[in-house]
């Protein structure tokens, strides 16, 4: 008997699904004079901008350009897709660039607040910890949907998905800006903190109740083929 995998349900595909419709004018737009290869590349060096503007303190700019990379991220799929060129190689280029844009992110984050000192001079060093843990979940929770969909699994379950990722990391950064006050990043980055974990542990589990089935579907295809 063939056991039918269902698919769970994905935020991830919800929120790409509607991000695609509300900005479709805009990647139509791009679509004509970019490439989509071309606007992953300029969402890339969008992120490097942010990464420095978050380096050097300038954390509402920072925000500022995180949204673009985001938006950019957008609509390369969708130039591609209305341009009639999605690629294996484009679809591989814009996972890649999103890993390399989340580690910049980060890393500007982290070095400002390793050299930050406040009014009695004491580096926020919670803070670096608090962005390690996310950057750490950040880059596992990628390669557990990517490990999975190269076993033939779809892996897009789990609440903290990449632009809800973005967004709480990304929003608490501009209000400090505003702001200048670190307890304004410590909440939320710990709920994203509990976010990532709940979608790493609901994605590991996802994974293996489905290679079991495939595995117990294998073995008795195998089994009926013997008889």
């Amino acid at each position: 008997m063939r056991v039918r995998i269902q698919r769970g349900f994905s935020v991830e595909a919800g929120l790409r699904r509607f991000s695609a419709a509300a900005f479709h004018p805009l990647g139509l737009f791009l679509a004509r004079f970019l490439s989509p290869n071309l606007i992953t590349l300029l969402s890339l060096l969008v992120s490097g901008a942010a990464g420095w503007c978050f380096a050097a303190g300038h954390f509402t700019s920072g925000g500022w350009l995180m949204l673009a990379a985001g938006l950019l991220d957008i609509f390369d799929g969708q130039a591609a897709k209305l341009t009639n060129r999605v690629s294996s190689f484009g679809a591989f280029l814009d996972s890649s660039v999103d890993r390399v844009s989340d580690f910049i992110y980060g890393s500007g984050v982290i070095y400002y607040f390793i050299y930050f000192r406040d009014g009695s001079g004491r580096a926020e060093l919670d803070i670096v910890y608090l962005v390690l843990a996310y950057l750490f979940l950040s880059q596992f929770i990628s390669y557990v949907k990517a490990r999975a969909e190269g076993l033939g699994i779809d892996c897009g379950v789990g609440l903290l998905a990449r632009p809800l990722r973005m967004l709480f990391f990304g929003v608490p950064l501009f209000i400090y800006g505003l702001k200048s006050d670190p307890w304004v990043l410590r909440a939320p980055f710990i709920a994203v903190i509990v976010l990532g974990a709940e979608t790493a542990v609901h994605r590991v589990l996802h994974v293996w109740d489905r290679s079991r089935r495939i595995d117990s579907e294998s073995a008795a295809g195998t089994g009926a083929e013997m008889a």
